[in-house]
């Protein structure tokens, strides 16, 4: 193989290195792109979820405080969408009744279970929810009020 020859196979070979180099750099670039899209994607999925969940607690709220809805049951629904989108509000002193009487009441059945409860039990049940509710009754609004103060 003559010097020319060796010369440009290592010249071609610089310049295939060089394009190889510069694609591997256009398609980190684009998967940087991508990634950035994607965050911002997640993000607005998140912000509509805690938006959305937000409405509902407003929603709720406002059932609670006109008397729309039983404390026991607007303090299960907030409970449970708090800890969907700021489960360290739990924490905060107007909210620590949605926690409590939840754990109070967890004993209580529900749906399908409540159905098949004899009457007997069934009545001792539903005493049981309406002396916890008049308990945390002052609680509960207080802590709606505190919700609806929170923007979505």
């Amino acid at each position: 193989m003559t010097n020319q020859v060796a010369i440009l196979l290592a010249v071609i070979a610089v310049a295939i290195i060089i394009a190889l180099a510069g694609y591997a750099l256009n398609l980190r670039k684009q998967v940087r792109q991508r990634e950035k899209e994607r965050l911002a994607a997640l993000q607005d999925v998140e912000r509509l979820a805690r938006e959305k969940t937000m409405e509902s607690i407003h929603v709720i709220s406002h059932a609670l405080l006109e008397g729309q809805v039983d404390v026991m049951e607007a303090c299960l629904r907030i409970r449970t969408l708090i800890d969907i989108i700021e489960s360290d509000w739990q924490e905060t002193e107007a909210l620590k009744v949605f926690a409590e009487i939840t754990e109070r009441g967890a004993h209580f059945a529900t749906h399908q279970a409540r159905k098949e409860l004899p009457k007997q039990e069934r009545m001792k049940q539903d005493l049981e929810r309406i002396s916890l509710e008049g308990e945390y009754y002052d609680a509960a609004l207080n802590g709606a009020r505190w919700l609806l103060q929170q923007k979505p």
